[in-house]
């Protein structure tokens, strides 16, 4: 067997042009693959369009903004503080905060700071939030508490459980640490502290009120370092404030995020300690309510929702707001707020694609929201070609639930219908057309281990497929003057194996082996795009020659695709200088197996 020889050594020795493709002295057979019929895909389909949501600028040219989204703007009397220090209850250096050292430090050793608690309930490094303003660094929806249509608020975060806030509908109030650090710079490594307030609510001649609202809470606490502090300080808090017009003034409830630490064992740095007393897991859909006494003299209340101490954590929302005589149950309610009379203008940073993309689904033929490409594959060979499956397992040839139909085997398709499943596609750019692809790491996406069985059948592995060249007349020829030329993209893993064989008439030889393993002799890495000349060794006498591409052991490995082929001969005298002089680099090895 002769290992490979790229296009531009054998140009160098032989002094032949070092063209795009395949491209032999005397070419006794050629084909591209393109007089191939392509029809429409099976199990690669296309889904609806859609415009992809990003968080850009507002000035990027390549998006749009989306209507109807978001205000600051809150309801008459309702105000928002985005440099609110939690009325003057800071610990803005933390000095009350407690240390959590790194119990896996040697003795001796100064001390490692894992982080930092605080008092739960004080503002930790900062009052208010940075970059409230800017153009460019944190998405301005999100500046502190808003006001957004809850699925506009879901769709443009990619959910992470925002839909489960299903009490709320329409507008709904909401701060969302998470979203705004998600332009730039964002929070800057601060920490986001942010009070909203509402108007002003009649409470004369009551003497206990009831505030319920519906509540969605996702928390997160210690994992982001703070700018100045130099230490994890972030912990997500939630506090209630009411405040009578006379003054009186408490928080009615706190919550926060510190969930303590439970030990994985004597390895692990960070030393067990319990909860928070006040932390409250995730309540991304619950209904709150709490009873309030109205002091003498007392005219109005207003009450405070405050956001403190957040990292690029996660939010707290609100709808639905009501306030009632919690002594006479079944009078009406004293006021409520459901944010729907709020006019929501359209989006800054959070943006739309001007074009829509069609995403690619792999799924049965019969799934009604997609649709097939065109033009996309064919199983079908160019005349004389023969494509042979017998190496993969019954049950995956020709069921469209197991495997993908598009790659059982040897494939032709095009750079076009094949990048969008298999990226290092487009890097096989000496492929033009249609082109022949094995790929078991594409063929195994649909329909594996269907029984889960143990061990593991799966009827997708291994993918062995052969692809023959027509029998081709070499009468006349002299010995070893016979030359395969080819554009090859191939990508190694596994036990994945690449045999080109050649058949006489009396039994395959084989002349080239590339493995993926790379301790062994064949190995061959990674090359995308390149053109490879393999010697036939056609035997004195011989009158006909067939070869065949064997793809062997796929199992949800990479691929390997070829296009251009030529088969031809080289002259005899230039032959022998390339495989003297050549062989003299130690450039070649030559062996001959029985049939692979």
């Amino acid at each position: 067997m002769k290992r490979h020889l790229t296009k531009a050594v054998l140009a160098a020795v032989l002094g032949l042009p070092a063209a795009a493709h395949a491209a032999l002295p005397t070419t006794l057979y050629s084909e591209n693959f393109n007089s191939v019929v392509l029809g429409p895909s099976v199990n690669e389909r296309q889904g609806p369009a859609t415009f992809a949501t990003r968080t850009l600028v507002e000035t990027d040219a390549t998006t749009n903004s989306i209507p109807n989204a978001f205000t600051h703007t809150g309801p008459a009397g309702w105000t928002v503080d985005n440099n609110f220090d939690n009325f003057g209850f800071t610990d803005l250096t933390n000095a009350g905060g407690t240390e959590i050292l790194d119990q896996s430090t040697p003795p001796g050793d100064p001390p490692v700071v894992l982080y930092k608690t605080g008092i739960t309930g004080l503002v930790v490094g900062n009052t208010g939030f940075a970059n409230q303003g800017s153009a460019e660094n944190g998405t301005d929806e999100w500046e502190g508490w808003s006001f957004a249509n809850k699925d506009f608020w879901a769709d443009v975060a990619g959910d992470q459980d925002r839909t489960q806030f299903t009490n709320a509908t329409g507008t709904i109030a909401v701060v969302d640490a998470d979203e705004y650090d998600d332009l730039g710079d964002g929070l800057a490594g601060t920490y986001m502290n942010s009070g909203l307030t509402t108007a002003s609510v009649p409470v004369a001649g009551l003497a206990n009120v009831k505030l319920e609202f519906d509540s969605s809470w996702r928390p997160e606490a210690y994992d982001d370092e703070h700018a100045t502090l130099g230490t994890k300080s972030n912990n997500q808090t939630a506090i209630l404030w009411y405040t009578f017009d006379n003054g009186t003034q408490d928080f009615i409830d706190l919550w926060d995020s510190d969930a303590g630490h439970v030990s994985s064992g004597p390895l692990d740095p960070e030393p067990a300690r319990p909860a928070s007393p006040t932390f409250k897991d995730d309540a991304t859909n619950e209904s709150l309510e709490y009873t309030v006494s109205v002091p003498a003299g007392a005219n109005s209340v207003q009450f405070t929702f405050g956001y403190l101490n957040a990292g690029n954590d996660w939010w707290w929302a609100i709808d639905n707001l009501a306030l009632s005589d919690a002594d006479n149950p079944g009078n009406p309610a004293v006021w409520t707020e459901d944010f729907e009379s709020l006019t929501l203008g359209g989006s800054v940073n959070e943006r739309v694609d001007i074009v829509p993309s069609i995403p690619r689904e792999t799924v049965l033929n019969t799934d009604v929201a997609t649709t097939p490409y065109p033009n996309a594959f064919t199983h079908t060979a160019p005349n004389g070609w023969t494509v042979d499956n017998s190496g993969l397992k019954p049950e995956a040839i020709g069921d469209n639930n197991i495997g993908v139909y598009e790659w059982e085997g040897w494939t032709f398709s095009t750079v076009e219908f094949w990048e969008p499943s298999q990226g290092s596609a487009a890097e096989f750019t000496k492929a033009d057309g249609a082109f022949a692809i094995a790929d078991s790491d594409e063929f195994d996406d649909l329909g594996r281990n269907p029984n889960d069985e143990d061990p593991n059948p799966n009827y997708t592995r291994p993918l062995d497929t052969v692809l023959n060249s027509p029998v081709l007349d070499v009468t006349g020829l002299a010995e070893n003057t016979l030359v395969l030329e080819f554009d090859s993209a191939w990508l190694p893993e596994g036990d994945q194996l690449a045999l080109i064989t050649v058949d006489y008439g009396n039994g395959e030889v084989e002349v080239l082996r590339w493995e993926s393993d790379d301790t062994s002799a064949f190995y061959h890495g990674d090359n995308t795009n390149e053109t490879v000349r393999v010697d036939l060794n056609n035997p004195a006498g011989a009158t006909q020659a067939q070869v065949s591409f064997k793809y062997l052991n796929g199992s949800n490995n990479w691929f390997w695709a070829i296009d251009n082929v030529s088969i031809g001969t080289v002259p005899e005298p230039a032959a022998f200088v390339m495989v003297v002089g050549l062989a003299g680099l130690g450039l070649i090895v030559r062996r001959r197996s029985g049939k692979a």
